[in-house]
């Protein structure tokens, strides 16, 4: 494992170099031999790990390189570890040998994906698959500032992957998804809501110091909406938003089939999109922004002090039928949190359903303009509000569909994460696994952007490889 660990991080530290190389090089430069070497020896891998298991003649053809070459390659990628032979194939009518089938060694490494969130952490290790072999979730709160909350996150991954027996030379990387926007070169938070002391604070610096393997940081939404579409719900999408509603509400926008950042990074912040111009205001400055209205502490308020309730008797002409709402007499003795709302609610509680369906109505309102504006063919929702399931998809599917335009919305899916919570945890995973497989021709030939064969769409052009924090040397980690 120690061994193709070693060859992938080469790779990646190679391919970052030449990036920076020829950023300033003319738009077509010719490639020496060894570049080329490096370029199909990646193309075998990438091919064998997403089309394997197949035999050496079979990636000859399909990739159009010689046998020989083939041979060489996969003897090497064989020494190192990350692949394996295995089964043969059945023999031809006309008889013959059997060929070897080469598979990709998922068990090559593990990746350690992060969901950092304003309330808790999750936590997964995976192998190349890449399949979950551990998870941990445990509380967390933002608002007690960086200093503490990073020394209690790096001694959770520590204390984690101890527990595992997962050493830091067999972790091919850790991908973290964090609350806010961020910074374009994706190290520093931006004006994070609710996160007090976090605002330009050089996060990945920090954690890389503490980690020594590549790490990888990204808006959790932006990570959810990666795993949605590779593992989830998406799957297979070209066009899709992802939306956690939690204790704020975020948006991962991805299309043709890639995340979508916008001019400084900061796409997607939907909930700072303000639905009604006299409402609350809002840790941002503006007045009735989404998550003050929907997000998880507004539904806890409103379930505890019936107001949705009453508006809605209200507007029936039975306001003296106002039941004492379940949850107020606990909410003045002790803590409420949305999974209380969600218990009580599916308990019959009026006003904790009230709650969670008005919410669902102010969240299908700004879901419609999105629907509008992008005309995705998946909205998938997430976080700790969306696990009221169809109590709230039912009341926000019926107003997304009044307000969006018809064309728009005929063929639109608001579907609940298929994930089970790991949805920005596994798009952490996977932007590790990006940065080490991934083929973007300018980092070997500086010149346009080609398509490669049989490795569809995120593996050829330009943009397969994110912008990412340059890793440091073996020198530098010590």
């Amino acid at each position: 494992m120690e061994r193709a660990i070693h060859s992938l991080l080469a790779d990646m530290r190679a391919r970052e170099g030449r990036l920076e190389e020829g950023a300033g090089a003319p738009a077509l430069r010719g490639a020496d031999l060894h570049r080329i070497r490096q370029f199909n020896r990646l193309l075998v891998l990438n091919y064998i790990r997403e089309h394997g298991p197949l035999a050496r003649v079979m990636l000859a053809q399909r990739l159009g390189l010689s046998r020989t070459t083939v041979s060489s390659i996969v003897d090497a990628l064989l020494r190192e570890g990350l692949v394996r032979e295995g089964h043969l194939l059945d023999a031809t009518p006309r008889g013959g040998r059997r060929a070897i089938l080469v598979h990709f060694n998922t068990d090559a490494g593990r990746i350690l994906g992060l969901d950092v969130g304003r309330t808790h952490v999750k936590m997964i290790l995976t192998n190349l698959a890449p399949e979950v072999l551990a998870q941990r979730s445990l509380p967390f709160d933002t608002e007690r500032g960086p200093e503490e909350c990073l020394a209690l996150l790096v001694a959770e991954v520590r204390r984690f992957l101890a527990e595992q027996g997962v050493g830091w030379q067999s972790l091919l990387g850790i991908g973290l998804g964090i609350p806010g926007p961020l910074s374009p070169d994706l190290r520093r938070l931006s004006s994070p809501p609710h996160m007090p002391g976090w605002d330009n604070l050089d996060l990945w610096q920090r954690l890389q110091a503490e980690f020594p393997c590549p790490l990888y940081i990204d808006n959790d939404a932006n990570m959810g909406a990666l795993g949605e579409s590779r593992c989830g719900a998406g799957r297979s999408v070209g066009q899709m938003a992802y939306i956690k509603v939690g204790t704020g509400v975020g948006g991962g926008l991805i299309i043709d089939g890639r995340i979508y950042r916008g001019h400084t990074g900061s796409a997607g912040e939907l909930g700072h999109l303000s639905i009604d111009e006299n409402g609350p205001p809002c840790v941002c400055g503006n007045r009735g922004c989404l998550e003050t209205l929907a997000g998880a502490r507004a539904i806890v308020a409103d379930a505890c002090r019936g107001e949705s309730l009453r508006r809605k008797l209200a507007l029936e002409g039975q306001e003296m039928a106002l039941p004492e709402p379940a949850l107020a007499a606990r909410a003045a003795t002790g803590a409420v949190d949305i999974a209380d709302v969600i218990e009580a609610a599916r308990q019959g509680d009026a006003a904790s359903i009230a709650a969670i369906e008005r919410a669902g109505e102010r969240l299908g309102l700004a879901l419609a303009g999105l629907v509008n504006l992008l005309n995705p063919a998946v909205i998938v929702l997430d976080g700790g509000v969306a696990r009221a399931g169809e109590l709230l998809l039912t009341p926000l599917r019926r107003v997304a569909a009044t307000v969006s335009l018809p064309a728009a919305w005929k063929g639109t899916q608001i579907l609940p994460s298929a994930l089970e919570g790991n949805a920005i945890a596994l798009g952490a995973v996977l932007t590790v696994l990006d940065a080490a497989f991934s083929l973007p021709a300018s980092a070997f030939f500086a010149s346009p952007a080609v398509a490669l064969p049989g490795l569809g769409g995120r593996a050829g052009g330009e943009e397969a490889l994110p912008s990412y924090p340059a890793q440091p040397s073996d020198a530098s980690r010590g």
